[in-house]
Parts: C-alpha cells; sequence; structure tokens
C-alpha cells in the first residue's frame, strides 16, 4: 500500500530541481545533505520511479522529473495558500477589544454579550471600563477604548459614530404595597412628592427623565440619587420610594411580585441604546460581531420582558 505523499518530501523536491546541487538544497531548506538524500529517495519510492540523474555533483531532472514538477510546483502554492489564510483567520480570531459601558450595561447586557463574542473569538482578551457616557467619549476619541456600549446622549462628538442597537421604554418602578401600586394609578401632583430614586445627575438617563418631566412644567428632585440601576431596584423592593426605570430590568421581580411598574402618564419615555466608536476606527470583523450581538441580546431582554 503507497504512503501518502509528504509535503517536505514535496518541497525537497522542488528545491533540489532549482539549484541542482545537494549542498545548496541543503542549506536553502536548512537541513543536512543526508537529510535532503532521504527525503528524495523516500519521495521516489513513494512514486516508484527515478526523478534525478546523478552527475557527479550536480542533480539533472530526468524525463519524468522533469514532467512532475509543475504539478508539485502547484500543490506547494496551493498548500502555502490554504496557510496563509487559516494563518490569517487565526490573528482575526486573536486580539483585544476595549469596551466601555455604563454599570447597568456591565451588570446586565455584557455577560450574555461577551459569553456569545467569546464562542467566535475565544483568543480575545477583553477589558472593560465602567464609565458614563460623556468618559467614555473622551477615552474613545482617546484611543482607549475601541467601543462603548451606552444609552445615547446630548454630549455625543461628531468624531463619535452611534450604531443603534435598541430602544426601551422607562415606566414608574414600585413596591406592590405603595400607594401608586394599590390604586394602579399616578396622579400628576403626586409625582413631585413621590420620593423619587433617581441615577445619577450627570448621566444620560437622568436628563431625559428631567427632560420629559420639564416639558410638562414640572420640577423634580430626587430623594436617592445612584449611578447604578440594581441598587435602585434594591431600594424600590424595601419601599424606600419610586424609582423611573426600563421593564426588561426588573421583568424577574414583576414575575415573583416583588415589584410593580406603571405607565409614567400619555407620553412615553423611551431611551436609546447602541455602541459608540471613533468614526476613525475601521470596524473590525471583532468589532461587527459585537455590534451585532449586542442588538440581538438587547432585542431578546426587550422581548422575554412582554412575556
Amino acid at each position: 500500500m503507497k504512503t501518502i505523499i509528504d509535503s517536505q518530501h514535496l518541497r525537497v523536491y522542488a528545491v533540489l530541481a532549482q539549484t541542482s546541487n545537494l549542498s545548496r538544497a541543503a542549506e536553502e531548506l536548512q537541513m543536512t545533505p543526508s537529510g535532503v538524500s532521504h527525503c528524495l529517495k523516500a519521495l521516489e519510492a513513494d512514486l516508484g520511479c527515478r526523478l534525478f540523474v546523478r552527475h557527479s555533483r550536480k542533480f539533472v531532472l530526468s524525463q519524468i522529473g522533469g514532467e512532475f514538477l509543475a504539478g508539485a510546483e502547484q500543490i506547494l502554492d496551493q498548500m502555502k495558500a490554504m496557510r496563509s489564510k487559516i494563518s490569517t483567520w487565526n490573528n482575526w480570531r486573536q486580539g483585544q477589544l476595549l469596551i466601555g459601558a455604563n454599570s447597568t450595561a456591565c451588570q446586565f447586557l455584557l455577560p450574555p454579550v461577551l459569553r456569545e463574542f467569546r464562542e467566535s473569538f475565544p483568543g480575545f482578551t477583553i477589558k472593560i471600563e465602567q464609565c458614563s457616557s460623556r468618559q467614555a467619549v473622551a477615552l474613545l476619541l482617546d484611543e482607549r477604548l475601541d467601543l462603548a456600549l451606552l444609552t445615547e446622549g446630548s454630549e455625543r462628538s461628531p468624531n463619535i459614530e452611534f450604531s443603534p442597537v435598541g430602544e426601551d421604554e422607562l415606566q414608574f418602578t414600585v413596591n406592590p404595597l405603595h400607594r401608586w401600586a394599590v390604586k394602579r394609578k399616578v396622579q400628576r401632583e403626586d409625582i413631585p412628592n413621590g420620593k423619587l430614586i433617581l441615577p445619577e445627575r450627570s448621566g444620560n438617563t437622568y436628563a431625559i427623565i428631567e427632560s420629559y418631566f420639564r416639558a410638562t412644567n414640572m420640577n423634580i428632585q430626587p430623594f436617592i440619587e445612584i449611578a447604578n440601576e440594581q441598587a435602585i431596584k434594591e431600594f424600590i423592593r424595601l419601599d424606600m420610594g419610586v424609582g423611573i426605570l426600563p421593564k426588561w430590568l426588573v421583568a424577574d421581580e414583576i414575575k415573583q411580585g416583588l415589584l410593580v411598574t406603571l405607565p409614567m402618564g400619555r407620553r412615553r419615555l423611551r431611551r436609546r441604546w447602541g455602541v459608540l466608536h471613533s468614526k476613525k476606527r475601521t470596524l473590525s470583523l471583532a468589532d461587527n460581531l459585537f455590534i451585532n450581538i449586542s442588538r440581538s441580546v438587547f432585542q431578546s431582554l426587550l422581548r422575554s420582558s412582554e412575556v
């Protein structure tokens, strides 16, 4: 039974055909002359024919050897191209991604996004920087972040691209024993005195909440102000006040009867989420995959909250 032709044997044959000299071929191949001679003998044994005629120190192609050369070189070229493709793919699958995100994205969005991302890019190193939108813009422009998963804000720079991943609706969120939950209704005049528990004043979510009420000539003052929506949920569970949160964030607590959401009013209060990046950055395969997975995960969270 014939063995499969070894690619190294083919390479030895092709180089020897070019040099016609055992020592020069050995030098180019970084082998010993006896190693080259052994490979050639093994190839000739596999093929069942002589590829060279020996003349003193010179190796001259035989008739069959000359006819075989073009095919051998074609095989070697194809193998070289395939190795190059594999190397390029491996390089795509390795690297580093510097991601900025606010506290909500860090806690609820990034874990499922990165779990799926790592299936395609297991060799990537991921570094996460928790930051506000304003901080993220500065870091992106300074090339200290590659991407940022955040809510859309008014401070966006013309040099920053915003790729939308979804939009959620903010609603009043209260303890089931809160008077608003019992009545299933929110009186407009009760809102300013409702002990509102809101995100930090410098953030995008606070800005859109304040803008929403200002449009109805209502000024609000937070009872508690904190840059962590998970902490806001806990304060509400303890019936310490009223939060303004998206339904997807409290879907589990609603199912368990721990929290209740109520409409803000006739007008809906919406906020947009997206992935930010510098316009100077050419998005890589990994960047685009991160954006697409972020969009898919966010939409999945929205759908699950409506069930």
